[in-house]
């Protein structure tokens, strides 16, 4: 089963740590995962988001959702731990596959949460000061696909009060590219690598005096009139340091 993020396979089970960036909300999913007739099925999700932290019980079938209150539960990543501390067994059988909860083991299982939880708080992207000017938010990781991989840069900003990805930027070691508004239309450009030796570079001065025309194109004007070049261009020194800085999670 190939999956972004860490994959750990334990106890007849294997969990799915990546961090998540939606149109309206982000943060570590944990996704577990278990054999059913010979294929892989998700069972459980759970998404500790910075907005609406919530979980699902076969999350690609019947998918019950359950939001957690946020008034009580300040750490979503430590609540999901305590939630499945000795109980994974039976929230699997909730999830509606007993069989397979009769063959996992729970011991295995819950000695393993530890690695699990270390891997969702080493999944959110290093934010470092510096890393914000003008209104909106450079956010560094890296970033690895099925057949690519390298650090990634994405700047984000609040659009009607929510926070929208607007630009990325992929300094891949194969295929660098970049995007505008990836979580909507979603325009994506391929940089000549034969001319293109430093992906890093080549964005930090692409970015240069260029940011807000940049946002404009992806499709957020309004925003893209307030923003201050001059703080923007200040900041990249950091965010270059940050790509660059920016390596595989062991």
């Amino acid at each position: 089963m190939a999956e972004q993020g860490m994959t750990i396979e334990v106890g007849g089970l294997c969990f799915n740590v990546r961090y998540s960036n939606l149109n309206t909300d982000r943060g570590p999913s944990l996704r577990i995962y278990g054999e059913v007739e010979g294929q892989p099925v998700q069972l459980l999700r759970f998404d500790c988001f910075e907005h609406e932290p919530h979980f699902h019980y076969a999350p690609e079938g019947k998918n019950n959702q359950l939001r957690l209150d946020k008034a009580k539960v300040s750490d979503p990543i430590t609540w999901a731990m305590d939630h499945l501390q000795g109980n994974i067994t039976s929230l699997v059988r909730i999830a509606g596959y007993s069989a397979l909860a009769d063959q996992v083991d729970e011991g295995a299982l819950t000695a393993a949460l530890p690695t699990v939880e270390k891997a969702m708080r080493d999944s959110i992207p290093v934010e470092r000061s510096g890393m914000a000017a003008s209104g909106l938010r450079f956010s560094v990781d890296y970033r690895t696909t099925s057949t690519d991989r390298g650090p990634s840069l994405q700047i984000l900003g609040d659009v009607d009060g929510q926070p929208v990805q607007l630009l990325r930027f992929d300094c891949f070691e194969h295929e660098p590219h970049f995007h505008y508004d990836p979580q909507g239309k979603n325009n994506r450009i391929f940089l000549n690598t034969v001319k293109v030796s430093d992906p890093i570079d080549w964005t930090i001065d692409y970015l240069r005096g260029n940011v807000a025309s940049l946002v404009r194109i992806a499709g957020y004007g309004g925003l893209a009139d307030r923003l201050d070049e001059t703080a923007l261009a200040a900041a990249l020194a950091g965010v270059e340091k940050a790509l660059r800085d920016c390596g595989p999670r062991d």
